[in-house]
């Protein structure tokens, strides 16, 4: 039992939205709030466009209920097929890493963990996407992993997305994996 979590589903209009986040702690706690968070904002991501203001709604919420100990990091993610964007808000994830135009961009926090600040702001950015882009949503459980001393790092992560572009999806969630 943890409190690592992803969802991926449309919210109207040509849209898709991705969700990742990790609730501090482990045990029943947090996944339970894990899963509030989840369904919590395939509410707020429907009702608002802009996945900022579903993350300010969201941080009110839970900063009115939560636990003082339990914080949670999350990226939200909402690609537009038709104007060929994605619009994303973080609230102190590990960075989601962008691939495109032959580079890998971080797409770094725009806000604080969520529950720190009741009152917390977010922002919003928009990037053009292009054919071939990737967009990489992960977990600090990814950039963690030790052997030995040595933690596999957000860099590393990063170079393997550069090493093989244009890499089936498949085949880089496996690299990453092993």
């Amino acid at each position: 039992m943890a409190g690592d979590f992803y969802d991926l589903f449309a919210t109207g209009g040509g849209r898709l939205a991705a969700v990742i986040g990790d609730v501090s702690g482990h045990g029943i706690e947090p996944s339970i709030t894990a899963f509030q968070v989840k369904y919590l904002m395939r509410v707020f991501l429907r009702q608002y466009r802009d996945p900022a203001q579903a993350m300010e709604e969201l941080n009110s919420l839970l900063s009115e209920q939560a636990r003082p100990e339990e914080l949670v990091s999350m990226c939200a993610v909402v690609f537009d097929a038709g104007a060929g964007t994605l619009r994303y808000a973080s609230a102190g994830h590990p960075p989601a890493l962008h691939w495109h135009s032959d580079e890998v961009r971080p797409l770094r926090a725009t806000g604080p963990l969520l529950t720190l600040l009741s009152q917390a702001s977010y922002a919003s950015r928009e990037v053009e996407l292009a054919g071939g882009d990737v967009l990489l949503l992960y977990t600090d459980g990814l950039a963690e992993v030790r052997a030995g001393d040595t933690m596999f790092g957000e860099e590393r992560v990063a170079g393997i997305i550069r090493r093989e572009p244009g890499l089936d999806v498949q085949t880089l969630c496996k690299t990453l994996r092993d």
